[in-house]
Protein backbone atom coordinates (compact mmCIF):
# COMPACT_ATOMS: atom_id res chain seq x y z
CA UNK A 1 0.00 0.00 0.00
CA UNK A 2 1.23 3.44 -0.91
CA UNK A 3 1.13 6.28 1.96
CA UNK A 4 2.40 9.14 -0.63
CA UNK A 5 0.13 12.02 -0.70
CA UNK A 6 1.36 14.91 -2.76
CA UNK A 7 0.16 17.92 -1.74
CA UNK A 8 -0.19 19.42 -5.31
CA UNK A 9 -1.98 16.62 -6.87
CA UNK A 10 -4.13 16.92 -3.71
CA UNK A 11 -5.21 21.12 -3.48
CA UNK A 12 -5.91 20.59 -7.53
CA UNK A 13 -9.11 18.30 -6.74
CA UNK A 14 -11.12 21.74 -5.44
CA UNK A 15 -9.84 24.00 -7.63
CA UNK A 16 -12.39 27.02 -7.56
CA UNK A 17 -13.41 29.83 -10.26
CA UNK A 18 -14.31 33.08 -9.09
CA UNK A 19 -16.88 34.63 -11.37
CA UNK A 20 -16.04 38.37 -10.72
CA UNK A 21 -16.46 41.57 -12.65
CA UNK A 22 -12.98 41.32 -13.73
CA UNK A 23 -13.55 37.97 -15.09
CA UNK A 24 -13.02 34.68 -13.79
CA UNK A 25 -10.25 33.81 -12.14
CA UNK A 26 -8.73 30.23 -10.84
CA UNK A 27 -7.98 29.29 -7.32
CA UNK A 28 -6.66 26.20 -5.93
CA UNK A 29 -6.70 26.06 -2.46
CA UNK A 30 -3.17 25.53 -0.49
CA UNK A 31 -2.12 24.15 2.81
CA UNK A 32 -0.58 26.74 4.55
CA UNK A 33 3.00 26.31 6.44
CA UNK A 34 1.38 26.89 9.61
CA UNK A 35 -1.14 25.39 10.44
CA UNK A 36 -2.15 24.28 14.12
CA UNK A 37 -2.97 20.67 15.87
CA UNK A 38 -6.14 21.92 16.87
CA UNK A 39 -9.09 19.97 15.25
CA UNK A 40 -11.26 23.11 14.98
CA UNK A 41 -10.21 25.73 12.37
CA UNK A 42 -11.00 28.97 12.37
CA UNK A 43 -12.60 30.80 9.21
CA UNK A 44 -10.83 33.08 7.16
CA UNK A 45 -11.49 36.91 8.20
CA UNK A 46 -10.98 38.17 4.50
CA UNK A 47 -14.79 37.89 3.29
CA UNK A 48 -14.43 34.96 0.00
CA UNK A 49 -15.50 35.99 -3.34
CA UNK A 50 -18.96 34.83 -4.92
CA UNK A 51 -20.88 33.38 -6.85
CA UNK A 52 -18.05 30.79 -7.35
CA UNK A 53 -18.37 27.36 -9.05
CA UNK A 54 -16.91 24.35 -7.65
CA UNK A 55 -15.43 21.26 -9.88
CA UNK A 56 -16.03 18.18 -8.11
CA UNK A 57 -13.98 15.04 -9.59
CA UNK A 58 -15.74 11.98 -10.16
CA UNK A 59 -15.40 8.95 -7.70
CA UNK A 60 -16.88 5.33 -8.11
CA UNK A 61 -20.28 5.44 -9.78
CA UNK A 62 -20.23 8.67 -9.33
CA UNK A 63 -19.56 11.78 -12.45
CA UNK A 64 -17.30 14.52 -12.16
CA UNK A 65 -19.81 17.84 -12.15
CA UNK A 66 -19.59 21.25 -11.10
CA UNK A 67 -21.71 23.11 -8.18
CA UNK A 68 -22.02 26.95 -8.60
CA UNK A 69 -23.24 28.80 -5.01
CA UNK A 70 -24.23 32.37 -5.94
CA UNK A 71 -23.62 33.73 -2.51
CA UNK A 72 -21.59 32.79 1.44
CA UNK A 73 -23.43 30.00 2.60
CA UNK A 74 -25.16 31.20 6.15
CA UNK A 75 -27.70 28.22 5.92
CA UNK A 76 -26.16 25.15 5.37
CA UNK A 77 -27.57 21.84 5.48
CA UNK A 78 -25.54 18.76 6.31
CA UNK A 79 -27.11 15.53 5.61
CA UNK A 80 -24.16 13.09 6.66
CA UNK A 81 -21.93 13.13 9.37
CA UNK A 82 -18.95 14.13 7.93
CA UNK A 83 -20.41 16.72 6.41
CA UNK A 84 -21.74 18.22 9.87
CA UNK A 85 -18.35 17.51 11.24
CA UNK A 86 -16.27 19.17 8.55
CA UNK A 87 -18.58 22.03 8.58
CA UNK A 88 -17.96 22.48 12.23
CA UNK A 89 -13.91 21.85 11.94
CA UNK A 90 -13.97 24.69 9.38
CA UNK A 91 -15.63 27.25 12.02
CA UNK A 92 -18.72 27.41 10.40
CA UNK A 93 -20.86 25.13 12.82
CA UNK A 94 -23.38 28.21 13.30
CA UNK A 95 -24.28 28.04 9.97
CA UNK A 96 -25.79 24.91 10.46
CA UNK A 97 -29.49 24.66 10.14
CA UNK A 98 -29.82 20.35 10.12
CA UNK A 99 -27.36 17.74 11.11
CA UNK A 100 -27.79 13.74 11.38
CA UNK A 101 -29.21 13.18 15.17
CA UNK A 102 -26.56 10.71 15.60
CA UNK A 103 -23.71 13.60 15.11
CA UNK A 104 -25.16 14.84 18.69
CA UNK A 105 -23.72 11.70 20.39
CA UNK A 106 -20.08 12.50 21.95
CA UNK A 107 -18.85 9.20 20.82
CA UNK A 108 -19.24 10.39 17.07
CA UNK A 109 -18.49 14.28 17.33
CA UNK A 110 -15.55 16.27 18.24
CA UNK A 111 -18.19 19.25 18.19
CA UNK A 112 -20.62 18.45 21.05
CA UNK A 113 -21.72 21.84 21.94
CA UNK A 114 -22.22 23.26 18.78
CA UNK A 115 -24.02 19.80 17.20
CA UNK A 116 -26.56 20.10 20.45
CA UNK A 117 -26.73 24.25 19.45
CA UNK A 118 -28.01 22.99 16.03
CA UNK A 119 -31.81 23.53 15.65
CA UNK A 120 -33.34 20.95 13.45
CA UNK A 121 -31.63 17.18 13.28
CA UNK A 122 -32.71 14.33 11.00
CA UNK A 123 -33.25 10.88 12.71
CA UNK A 124 -30.79 8.96 10.19
CA UNK A 125 -29.46 9.49 7.13
CA UNK A 126 -31.44 6.96 5.48
CA UNK A 127 -34.58 8.39 6.46
CA UNK A 128 -34.26 11.98 5.49
CA UNK A 129 -36.93 14.01 3.64
CA UNK A 130 -35.97 16.78 0.87
CA UNK A 131 -39.33 18.52 1.66
CA UNK A 132 -38.82 19.08 5.80
CA UNK A 133 -35.14 19.70 4.25
CA UNK A 134 -36.77 22.65 1.34
CA UNK A 135 -38.86 23.60 5.11
CA UNK A 136 -35.48 24.57 6.52
CA UNK A 137 -34.73 26.96 3.21
CA UNK A 138 -31.07 25.79 2.57
CA UNK A 139 -28.22 27.88 0.47
CA UNK A 140 -26.18 25.29 0.28
CA UNK A 141 -26.63 21.10 1.40
CA UNK A 142 -24.29 18.96 1.58
CA UNK A 143 -23.89 14.68 1.77
CA UNK A 144 -22.07 11.67 1.53
CA UNK A 145 -23.02 9.21 -1.30
CA UNK A 146 -24.09 6.85 1.07
CA UNK A 147 -28.05 4.95 1.66
CA UNK A 148 -29.36 6.55 -1.20
CA UNK A 149 -29.13 10.09 0.09
CA UNK A 150 -27.62 11.43 -3.61
CA UNK A 151 -30.47 9.81 -5.43
CA UNK A 152 -33.14 10.78 -3.37
CA UNK A 153 -33.16 13.68 -1.07
CA UNK A 154 -30.00 15.38 -2.94
CA UNK A 155 -31.34 15.30 -6.51
CA UNK A 156 -34.98 16.66 -4.99
CA UNK A 157 -33.24 19.50 -3.39
CA UNK A 158 -30.75 20.01 -6.73
CA UNK A 159 -34.20 20.17 -8.78
CA UNK A 160 -35.56 22.71 -6.37
CA UNK A 161 -32.86 24.90 -7.16
CA UNK A 162 -30.25 24.46 -3.93
CA UNK A 163 -26.73 24.42 -4.18
CA UNK A 164 -26.06 20.66 -3.72
CA UNK A 165 -21.72 19.06 -3.08
CA UNK A 166 -22.06 15.74 -3.05
CA UNK A 167 -18.73 13.89 -1.71
CA UNK A 168 -17.19 11.79 -4.49
CA UNK A 169 -15.49 9.16 -2.44
CA UNK A 170 -16.55 6.86 0.54
CA UNK A 171 -13.94 9.23 3.01
CA UNK A 172 -12.16 5.51 3.00
CA UNK A 173 -8.47 7.18 2.55
CA UNK A 174 -6.62 10.20 4.30
CA UNK A 175 -6.59 11.32 0.11
CA UNK A 176 -10.79 10.97 0.44
CA UNK A 177 -10.50 12.76 3.74
CA UNK A 178 -8.19 15.62 2.72
CA UNK A 179 -10.30 16.04 -0.95
CA UNK A 180 -13.78 16.34 0.81
CA UNK A 181 -12.15 18.79 3.12
CA UNK A 182 -11.05 21.06 0.91
CA UNK A 183 -14.05 20.63 -1.20
CA UNK A 184 -16.28 21.72 2.02
CA UNK A 185 -14.00 24.74 1.74
CA UNK A 186 -14.70 25.49 -1.28
CA UNK A 187 -18.71 25.34 -1.19
CA UNK A 188 -18.66 27.87 1.65
CA UNK A 189 -15.94 30.22 1.54
CA UNK A 190 -13.63 29.01 4.14
CA UNK A 191 -10.88 27.95 1.79
CA UNK A 192 -8.04 29.25 4.10
CA UNK A 193 -9.42 27.19 6.99
CA UNK A 194 -9.84 24.21 4.80
CA UNK A 195 -6.30 24.22 3.71
CA UNK A 196 -5.32 24.19 7.70
CA UNK A 197 -7.28 21.29 8.70
CA UNK A 198 -5.77 19.69 5.63
CA UNK A 199 -2.53 20.22 6.60
CA UNK A 200 -2.93 19.54 10.03
CA UNK A 201 -4.05 16.24 9.06
CA UNK A 202 -1.35 15.81 5.94
CA UNK A 203 1.18 16.40 8.92
CA UNK A 204 -0.39 14.09 11.61
CA UNK A 205 -1.73 10.43 10.02
CA UNK A 206 1.59 9.66 8.45
CA UNK A 207 2.92 5.70 8.55
CA UNK A 208 5.04 4.50 11.53
CA UNK A 209 8.36 3.55 10.00
CA UNK A 210 7.54 -0.17 9.26
CA UNK A 211 4.63 -0.12 8.21
CA UNK A 212 3.34 -2.58 5.78
CA UNK A 213 6.23 -4.92 7.39
CA UNK A 214 5.65 -8.43 6.58
CA UNK A 215 5.12 -9.79 10.15
CA UNK A 216 2.93 -7.07 11.12
CA UNK A 217 0.57 -7.58 13.28
CA UNK A 218 -2.45 -9.40 12.34
CA UNK A 219 -5.50 -7.08 13.09
CA UNK A 220 -9.24 -7.61 12.88
CA UNK A 221 -11.51 -4.56 13.04
CA UNK A 222 -14.98 -4.34 14.62
CA UNK A 223 -17.59 -2.03 15.25
CA UNK A 224 -20.84 -1.76 16.48
CA UNK A 225 -22.59 0.69 14.10
CA UNK A 226 -25.86 -1.68 14.38
CA UNK A 227 -25.98 -2.48 17.90
CA UNK A 228 -24.28 -5.82 17.00
CA UNK A 229 -21.05 -6.82 16.22
CA UNK A 230 -19.88 -5.91 12.64
CA UNK A 231 -16.81 -6.84 10.80
CA UNK A 232 -15.24 -3.65 9.33
CA UNK A 233 -13.87 -4.25 5.91
CA UNK A 234 -14.22 -3.19 1.91
CA UNK A 235 -13.37 0.11 1.44
CA UNK A 236 -13.50 1.56 5.54
CA UNK A 237 -11.58 4.46 6.73
CA UNK A 238 -10.56 2.23 10.07
CA UNK A 239 -8.68 -0.22 7.70
CA UNK A 240 -6.34 2.70 6.59
CA UNK A 241 -5.90 4.00 9.85
CA UNK A 242 -4.56 0.18 11.28
CA UNK A 243 -2.63 0.22 7.95
CA UNK A 244 -0.75 3.51 8.76
CA UNK A 245 -0.26 2.40 12.40
CA UNK A 246 1.91 -0.85 10.81
CA UNK A 247 -1.13 -3.32 11.26
CA UNK A 248 -2.38 -5.72 8.92
CA UNK A 249 -6.13 -6.12 8.33
CA UNK A 250 -7.47 -9.69 8.27
CA UNK A 251 -11.14 -9.25 7.21
CA UNK A 252 -10.37 -11.22 4.24
CA UNK A 253 -9.25 -14.19 5.94
CA UNK A 254 -12.72 -13.70 8.10
CA UNK A 255 -14.24 -14.23 4.51
CA UNK A 256 -15.62 -10.69 4.67
CA UNK A 257 -15.46 -8.99 1.53
CA UNK A 258 -17.73 -5.77 3.16
CA UNK A 259 -18.53 -4.22 6.33
CA UNK A 260 -21.36 -6.39 8.12
CA UNK A 261 -22.55 -8.93 10.63
CA UNK A 262 -19.65 -11.30 11.67
CA UNK A 263 -19.98 -14.70 13.60
CA UNK A 264 -17.98 -16.35 15.95
CA UNK A 265 -16.46 -18.73 13.10
CA UNK A 266 -15.30 -16.21 11.19
CA UNK A 267 -13.34 -14.46 13.87
CA UNK A 268 -11.64 -18.03 14.75
CA UNK A 269 -11.01 -17.63 11.18
CA UNK A 270 -9.14 -14.91 10.48
CA UNK A 271 -6.97 -16.17 13.69
CA UNK A 272 -6.25 -12.14 14.52
CA UNK A 273 -3.26 -11.00 16.76
CA UNK A 274 -4.93 -7.91 17.73
CA UNK A 275 -9.06 -6.74 17.65
CA UNK A 276 -9.73 -3.37 17.60
CA UNK A 277 -13.41 -2.78 18.61
CA UNK A 278 -14.84 0.65 17.41
CA UNK A 279 -18.05 2.06 19.41
CA UNK A 280 -19.70 4.03 16.97
CA UNK A 281 -22.70 4.26 19.77
CA UNK A 282 -21.54 5.00 23.47
CA UNK A 283 -22.44 1.36 24.19
CA UNK A 284 -19.14 -0.05 24.79
CA UNK A 285 -17.55 -3.15 25.27
CA UNK A 286 -21.51 -4.62 26.16
CA UNK A 287 -22.73 -4.74 22.15
CA UNK A 288 -19.34 -6.76 21.29
CA UNK A 289 -19.83 -9.58 24.06
CA UNK A 290 -21.72 -11.95 21.52
CA UNK A 291 -18.46 -12.05 19.80
CA UNK A 292 -16.20 -11.24 22.61
CA UNK A 293 -17.31 -13.92 25.07
CA UNK A 294 -18.11 -16.62 22.67
CA UNK A 295 -15.41 -19.48 24.15
CA UNK A 296 -13.92 -20.51 20.59
CA UNK A 297 -12.63 -16.53 20.35
CA UNK A 298 -11.44 -16.70 23.72
CA UNK A 299 -8.80 -18.95 21.86
CA UNK A 300 -7.40 -16.82 19.55
CA UNK A 301 -3.96 -15.18 19.80
CA UNK A 302 -6.17 -11.62 20.41
CA UNK A 303 -8.03 -12.94 23.66
CA UNK A 304 -5.18 -14.86 25.00
CA UNK A 305 -2.67 -12.22 24.95
CA UNK A 306 -5.10 -9.38 26.01
CA UNK A 307 -4.53 -7.68 22.55
CA UNK A 308 -8.18 -6.01 22.58
CA UNK A 309 -8.44 -2.48 22.33
CA UNK A 310 -11.73 0.33 22.35
CA UNK A 311 -11.61 2.94 20.93
CA UNK A 312 -13.94 5.60 19.80
CA UNK A 313 -15.66 6.32 16.62
CA UNK A 314 -14.36 9.91 17.13
CA UNK A 315 -10.98 8.65 17.07
CA UNK A 316 -11.01 5.99 14.17
CA UNK A 317 -13.62 6.73 11.69
CA UNK A 318 -13.03 9.66 8.80
CA UNK A 319 -15.64 12.37 10.97
CA UNK A 320 -13.06 12.08 13.20
CA UNK A 321 -11.10 14.53 11.05
CA UNK A 322 -8.12 15.70 13.05
CA UNK A 323 -9.03 13.39 16.22
CA UNK A 324 -8.13 10.12 14.34
CA UNK A 325 -4.18 11.45 14.77
CA UNK A 326 -4.78 10.50 17.86
CA UNK A 327 -6.23 7.79 17.26
CA UNK A 328 -3.63 6.31 15.18
CA UNK A 329 -0.91 7.06 18.21
CA UNK A 330 -2.99 5.16 20.43
CA UNK A 331 -3.27 2.04 17.76
CA UNK A 332 0.74 2.45 17.04
CA UNK A 333 0.93 1.73 20.72
CA UNK A 334 -1.09 -0.46 21.86
CA UNK A 335 0.68 -2.52 18.45
CA UNK A 336 3.90 -1.80 19.61
CA UNK A 337 4.85 -0.60 16.43
CA UNK A 338 5.51 3.02 17.31
CA UNK A 339 9.16 2.84 18.27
Amino acid sequence: MSFTRPLAALAASATVLLASACGATSVAAEPTAGATASATATAQATPAEFPRTVDVPGGRDIEATTVTVDTEPVRIAALSYEAAEVVAALGLADRLVTVPEAVTNPILTNHLDEMLAVEHTSATESTTDPEQILALQPDLVILSARHGLEEGAGEVLAEAGVPVLVYPNSWHTVDAMITDIELTGAVTGADAAAADLAATIEAGLVPVANAGAEDAPRVLILSNQAGIPFVTAGAAFPLELVALAGGDDVSDEAGAAFTGPITAEQVVAAAPDAILLIDMNGSGEASFAPIMANEAVGTTAALQNGQVLLLAANETQALGLAGTIDGLAQIAAWLGTDA
